[in-house]
């Protein structure tokens, strides 16, 4: 699978996960970024593709052929996001270890840090066909 525009493979049961799909569609400076829940058919085809992938309690981002998660992941979106939130790609230089350690704890507790809401913010017809299935 490659992709021009960067794909976001999120947890579609997350109530964090969620959050964070809106606050990019908020914060991005164009509309650029895809989204598809980690259990849809396009995460399933990428999984046969990629089998360390069935593992892995991440964000995935694919951007062209690579397959990006963890910060890595993170980073990656970051420069699709208007200032001052495109910034936050200087904490690059932070060691990777370090970043990847905050990574893992905050989706291993991302279930508690905000429930998975009754209803949520349904996205604009142009944001929808951002979705992938």
């Amino acid at each position: 699978m490659d992709t021009k525009s960067p794909v976001l493979f999120y947890d579609g049961s997350c109530g964090f996960c969620h959050q964070s799909v809106q606050f990019i569609l908020q914060h991005e400076r164009a509309e650029e970024i895809y989204f598809a829940a980690l259990d849809s058919e396009l995460s399933n085809q990428l999984k046969k593709q990629h089998p360390k992938l069935q593992s892995i309690d991440s964000i995935v981002v694919l951007k062209g052929k690579e397959l990006l998660v963890e910060s890595d992941a993170v980073f990656a979106l970051t420069t699709y996001l208007k200032a001052p939130y495109h910034f936050a790609k200087y904490a690059r230089f932070i060691p990777k270890t370090l970043l990847n350690h905050v990574y893992r704890f905050v989706a291993k507790h991302r279930h508690r840090f905000i429930r998975q809401n009754e209803s949520c913010l349904l996205p604009s017809p142009q944001q929808r066909k951002r979705f992938l299935h």
